[in-house]
């Protein structure tokens, strides 16, 4: 098509192939022409020396002037020249073309030059109009006493002798321009098909087709744009099937309690409470059920504004054992409820991060670790450090996560143990910690066995996210999770 990218991308190739091959052959032509024309001229020049010895070896053996003009008619139509023989006042007395045009002119010649040794040059030339011909005129360099003897050739047979090479300086220009024109139609497939499979993909998952990949090979920007694109693809349809799954997720934890809320509240209406302590006991049903919703709906919008980047954090230097050690604190007197003591081992630093984020991160993970520690059992917080990097490791023994579900663990709504769920708890904490770690630069891992229990593991850069950046440009300003 006329519009397309691809026939502007070729007409340009076009252009510039023979915009290149004009500029080249002019410029080829300019300096070969005057090359060309020396050549010539060198090359007839040469013949005035042979031509004008034979011509005196005649004259001096006394050959008749028709003799002599017949043997210089060979040798004209041999060398295709024009051959003059001027006797001693200049004047035309043979005249070997057909015509005989410029019998009996005389001619105003330079003077021949005595001969030089060494001299390179065995000939001079003039050019000259006469009888209305614009000639090249060749004599011998060396004096004569006798006749002297002149080529004359045509000025243009002189001037055009690059001419002759235009034939083949046009087979190598086309030759060449057919060659660049297969690389340019090549080099600009190269760019157009993957951009063609963009569009073509892309409109595929515009109609809802997401699972899309195009192929793009090497390490150049049309390969990276490939590689780009198939990871958006990726992305894509990875966050529609988180979607979906958000959807089914959320669907099915509003479902009961919603069912709660309407059954008790329809019980209510229908006046099947027997009396004061029944319609108090439903509404604390009801009551409950609502706090769940509630629980659940904060916790996603905070989830949310984590994933989209709207929720604002505060960067700065805390003592990340003391923010351990505070934890620890506050919830002594869960861990005293539940039977469970909280052991610390704070070896830990400094790290650039936000303090109440980092203080939510470490209270999902003990509240965790101590509801799913059996009695008379320990929790045990440590810090430590490692090259660049603040650890801090949350440990209990209580029943190990199944090893299919630990690639889990971090997933929306996954509980490993859905019997010991509760209304309190929405099931989003370790998610929360996974994007609030990562909103740090950091990285969450966990480990769960039988002999050793379960380890949840959170590595934090000492400099900060993006620390490169933000030292480069010497910013402490604040920044979005």
């Amino acid at each position: 098509m006329l519009g397309s990218f691809r026939f502007r991308l070729l007409a340009g190739f076009g252009i510039v192939i023979g915009l290149t091959l004009f500029l080249s052959a002019s410029g080829f032509v300019l300096l070969l022409r005057q090359q060309q024309a020396d050549a010539a001229e060198q090359r007839i020049g040469l013949l005035v020396g042979p031509i004008a010895g034979s011509t005196r070896e005649m004259v001096l053996l006394g050959w008749p002037q028709e003799v002599i003009a017949a043997k210089l008619q060979e040798t004209a139509v041999r060398y295709n020249v024009r051959v003059l023989v001027l006797d001693s006042s200049e004047r035309v007395v043979i005249d070997t073309h057909p015509k005989r045009e410029m019998l009996g002119l005389t001619l105003q010649l330079p003077e021949a030059r005595p001969a030089v040794s060494g001299q390179m040059e065995s000939f001079q030339s003039i050019r000259m109009s006469a009888q209305g011909s614009d000639l090249y005129l060749f004599t011998p360099s060396e004096e004569v006493s006798l006749a002297r003897t002149v080529l004359a050739v045509p000025a243009g047979d002189v001037t055009a002798a690059w001419s002759a090479l235009l034939p083949r300086l046009s087979t190598a220009g086309a030759a060449a321009s057919v060659v660049a024109v297969l690389f340019a139609f090549l080099f600009a497939a190269r760019i157009t098909t993957p951009v063609r499979e963009m569009t073509r993909a892309s409109r595929a998952m515009a109609a809802g087709d997401l699972d899309q990949r195009i192929t793009g090979e090497g390490r150049d920007e049309i390969g990276q744009l490939a590689t780009a694109f198939n990871q958006m693809s990726s992305q894509v349809a990875r966050s529609n099937e988180a979607m979906r799954e958000l959807v089914a997720n959320v669907s099915h934890e509003l479902k009961t309690p919603l069912t709660s809320i309407q059954g008790f509240s329809q019980a209510m209406v229908d006046g099947l409470a027997k009396g004061p302590e029944d319609y108090t006991e439903m509404s604390e049903v009801v009551l409950s059920e609502t706090e769940r919703i509630r629980v659940l709906v904060d916790d996603l919008l905070y989830l949310s504004q984590i994933e989209a980047g709207t929720l604002r954090s505060v960067f700065d230097q805390v003592d990340v054992d003391a923010i351990v050690s505070d934890t620890a604190s506050r919830f002594r007197f869960q861990s005293g409820e539940a039977g469970v003591s909280i052991l610390l081992e704070l070896d830990g630093a400094e790290v650039r991060a936000d303090g109440r984020r980092l203080e939510q991160v470490l209270a999902n993970l003990v509240d965790n670790a101590i509801r799913f520690s059996p009695r008379d059992a320990e929790v045990q917080l440590r810090t430590f450090q490692l090259p660049g990097e603040v650890g801090i490791e949350v440990h209990n023994d209580g029943e190990p996560i199944p090893p299919e579900g630990l690639p889990q663990v971090f997933d929306r709504f996954y509980q490993a143990d859905q019997a010991r769920s509760d209304g309190r708890h929405s099931g989003l904490g370790l998610a929360i910690v996974h994007e609030l770690v990562q909103a740090h630069g950091g990285v969450t891992q966990v480990r769960s066995s039988a002999s050793d229990g379960t380890t949840f593991t959170v590595r934090l850069p000492i400099d900060g996210p993006l620390a490169s950046v933000d030292q480069s440009d010497g910013a402490n300003e604040e920044r979005r999770s």
